[in-house]
């Protein structure tokens, strides 16, 4: 959809390039048409709070790009900017590859566009040895040879659909490649490092809490990096597993240690287990139930009305926690 006549401005192409930084075409194209109907526009977007941004982001993950965007948007809303590499590197979360795209796409600037993706061809179809310690070096001085003075909105795009397309990071399609003539390698691809890390991907555990009071929770709004600026239920230091299949022990501790940690001696319940996988660790988190008597104060944590919350931004594990939050208290009523 940002290829389309009506998208090519300067916001539409910002939050398609945001979007992509670090989430597949397929994944991106309904959050992106999603989020251009509720803000069409800049003066539209100056209007959102960040609670706003990350409730459409939501299930997309790498929530730091949300938290960016608005920033970005409130200092727009402040300054003025010129749409050249440079300029548009004084905003938030703009770095050196969106600050390239922009200008290419929109306007046709010769500056060497290289992402991840085009990296990936240029190794390819130059068979560049990536160990090699002048291997970023020689990728940035290829990249810039390459970029054209002019038509580079066009020679740009096409490395990126290249990339999507053909040129994929595990299987590429090199029978269907426009350029596999000339290509140095051949086809030759090998995807044992993608496999070995896929196969060994950390694991860690932790314990995440429900503590109710009436019709409340007790929530976190998270500064944490992984899920900043989400709201979400509070939960132990994950700890890595280091071999398969901890056992009962390191949970309870890790349960003990928490409820010592906040001066909580009401006891607790085991809802049950929730698996989710992050893109370097694999989290296997037990969720705990702990109804109290009184309402006590925490610190970093807030008491919130059940119905708020569901209205709050949360990461897809907490949409996990919560259905089987939702499973515990339906067998609770059940069973009364």
């Amino acid at each position: 959809p940002w290829r389309k006549k009506e998208n090519q401005n300067f916001y539409r192409i910002w939050i398609s390039e945001v979007m992509l930084q670090q989430t597949q075409v397929k994944t991106a194209i309904p959050y992106y048409n999603k989020f251009l109907k509720k803000w069409p526009d800049l003066d539209s977007f100056y209007k959102a709070t960040l609670d706003d941004i990350l409730l459409e982001w939501q299930g997309m993950g790498y929530y730091q790009r949300a938290k960016n965007l608005y920033l970005a948007k409130e200092f727009i809303k402040k300054n003025k900017f010129i749409i050249d590499p440079v300029n548009l590197k004084k905003i938030p979360g703009i770095g050196d590859y969106i600050s390239c795209a922009i200008p290419a796409i929109l306007e046709d600037q010769s500056c060497t566009v290289l992402d991840g993706n085009i990296k990936r061809i240029i190794k390819r179809y130059f068979d560049l040895n990536e160990s090699d310690k002048s291997f970023k070096t020689n990728v940035e001085e290829i990249a810039h040879k390459l970029t054209p003075k002019k038509n580079n909105r066009d020679y740009c795009q096409s490395l990126m659909d290249l990339a999507n397309i053909v040129c994929k990071a595990k299987v590429p399609e090199c029978e269907i490649c426009p350029v596999s003539q000339d290509c140095r390698s051949k086809g030759n691809h090998s995807n044992k490092r993608v496999k070995f890390f896929h196969k060994f991907k950390k694991r860690k555990i932790g314990v995440a809490f429900l503590l109710e009071y009436k019709d409340e929770w007790l929530i976190e709004h998270t500064e944490k990096r992984l899920l900043q600026g989400l709201y979400a239920f509070p939960m132990t230091d994950l700890i890595e597993e280091e071999s398969k299949g901890l056992g009962e022990k390191y949970f309870t501790d890790l349960i003990l240690k928490w409820k010592k940690k906040h001066y909580i001696k009401t006891n607790h319940q085991m809802i049950g287990f929730v698996k989710h996988s992050f893109s370097h660790f694999n989290l296997k988190l037990l969720t705990v139930n702990i109804k109290l008597n009184e309402k006590i104060k925490f610190k970093n944590l807030h008491w919130m009305k059940v119905k708020n919350f569901k209205k709050k931004p949360v990461s897809t594990l907490d949409k996990k926690i919560n259905r089987i939050i939702f499973m515990g208290i339906w067998k609770r009523t059940i069973y009364r």
